[in-house]
């Protein structure tokens, strides 16, 4: 695995907070370099190491000061990365939830279970806590209990959000445990799944995700209920979190043993030497799992269109370009088309040409067939590590000559429209995910800012930015 070396520099924070670096660091002065030996890099299983930067309020520092710290990440072969975060100094209930596991290899129609624990580590008291579980396709709830509120599926992924009222206080440096670890089914449609969790205090978030839930329906099981886990192991990662609750974040990832199949949707058209006709081709996931690229979109699938000699297109679909890696003209192509990240089982995706034919055309054949950033960077054929054929990746596109065996579905879930010029851009569908906070954080007396190191597609080594927060140690009222 590749290293890194990352450069600190706390100048920002003078006044506002004291530094205790890790001991992957050394430093002089106000600016500390330290040596990551393993870098997270797209593709790896399990989640990021983070380094726990040690901070600690200023004595002189007054609540809502701030100042930043600058962070600057190298390695060998890859572009460098500089990034700010920010810094702020606060008082209040500081709730931080301990991390769950990846889960691997889980079996379709199984049962998994979240155990989830959070501590306070800020300097005040919680009175109650206001929990947010948010699923996708492929994870059902077992339980439906009657202090949550759960709201209908939504989004490209059928995301369902339950927020529930926990009223049992917590006290600064005390940790509760849910009594019942939440149970989630493991459906046909799960191939990568996640549940999110977020921990909050009573307050403006909580009450804003209540409020997003409108039209949620509360369960009618029994109470959800905590029970004290102060001794228990909590807030051991290094991404500590603050009194910010949106920043109180853990998630179940599931990567469950199912596949998908994707194919492409082929076109024809008929017309006379002189005419433009329109031509409509695209792709689909046939299912049975949904498919949550979440890096982006790296391994989904995109289109690339092949227009056979004697056409000219003359309209361009939204979502569609020429492909210039493989030395594409504007008119003549080829062309390559991107579809959503986050595609349903039945999800189909369609575009729209016109094309002009220049020539008399007989039994005159393209092609659209399914590629990916792999497949565009190795000229390879395209490969999904959800599917485990790849019968179907390419369908004809004809003029003039016999119907395509493949037809585009009488409701296609997405269409692109086309634009006005030769090589309209812009995406088609949707895509709703869920992640995580980003960045760490800082809490009384001694926290960690948590420096995720990643190297991303475009070979560059990228660092998490997040607003972070270290709580004030409040005066104990003085009796004489």
């Amino acid at each position: 695995m590749p290293s890194a070396t990352l450069t600190i520099d706390v100048s920002g924070l003078t006044g506002v907070a004291d530094v205790v670096w890790p001991s992957a660091c050394t430093h002089t002065g106000t600016v500390g370099t330290c040596t990551i030996t393993h870098v997270w890099t797209l593709g790896d299983p399990g989640q990021p190491v983070y380094l726990g930067l040690g901070l600690k309020a200023a004595p002189s520092a007054k609540d809502g000061a701030s100042g930043t710290v600058d962070l600057k990440a190298t390695a060998p072969g890859l572009s460098s990365y500089e990034v700010p975060q920010t810094i702020s100094v606060g008082s209040g209930p500081d709730l931080t939830v301990q991390q769950l596991p990846e889960l691997n290899h889980v079996k379709v129609g199984s049962t998994v279970t979240a155990p989830i624990h959070w501590s306070n580590t800020g300097n005040e008291t919680a009175p109650s806590t206001v929990i947010t579980l948010s699923t996708m396709a492929g994870l059902d709830f077992q339980q439906h209990f009657s202090n949550c509120k759960y709201g209908k599926p939504t989004g490209s992924l059928n995301n369902v959000t339950a927020v529930c009222t926990i009223n049992t206080p917590l006290a600064p440096g005390h940790a509760l445990r849910l009594a019942q670890d939440i149970k989630l089914s493991v459906t046909r449609q799960a191939w990568y799944a996640l549940m999110s969790v977020d921990v909050m205090p009573p307050g403006a978030q909580a009450n804003a995700a209540l409020a997003h839930l409108s039209d949620a329906t509360p369960g009618t099981g029994p109470e959800l209920t905590a029970v004290d886990a102060t001794t228990a192991t909590t807030g051991t990662h290094a991404k500590v979190v603050d009194i910010n609750p949106n920043d109180a974040y853990t998630e179940l990832d599931i990567h469950a043993d199912n596949t998908a199949h994707y194919s492409a949707v082929g076109g024809s058209a008929n017309g006379a030497q002189g005419k433009t006709v329109p031509v409509t081709v695209g792709m689909r996931n046939n299912g049975p799992a949904a498919i949550f690229d979440r890096s982006g979109g790296e391994a989904t699938d995109s289109l690339r269109v092949d227009f056979p000699a004697g056409t000219t297109v003359t309209t361009v679909p939204n979502g569609c370009e020429v492909d210039t890696r493989r030395h594409g003209v504007a008119g003549h192509g080829p062309y390559e088309c991107n579809a959503s990240y986050a595609q349903m089982p039945g999800y189909q995706v369609l575009y729209t040409f016109r094309v002009h034919l220049d020539t008399k055309l007989t039994d005159a054949r393209g092609t659209a067939a399914l590629t990916n950033m792999a497949a565009d960077m190795t000229g390879k054929p395209a490969t999904f590590p959800w599917d485990n054929s790849t019968a179907g990746y390419v369908a004809p596109i004809v003029f003039n000559g016999p119907a395509q065996q493949t037809s585009p579905s009488a409701t296609p879930s997405a269409t692109a429209s086309p634009s006005t010029g030769s090589g309209g851009t812009g995406g088609t569908g949707g895509a709703s995910g869920t992640g995580g906070s980003g960045g760490g954080l800082a809490h009384t007396g001694g926290g960690a800012l948590a420096v995720p190191l990643s190297l991303g597609g475009a070979a560059a080594v990228g660092l998490g930015s997040a607003v972070v927060m270290i709580t004030r140690r409040r005066a104990r009222a003085q009796h004489i």
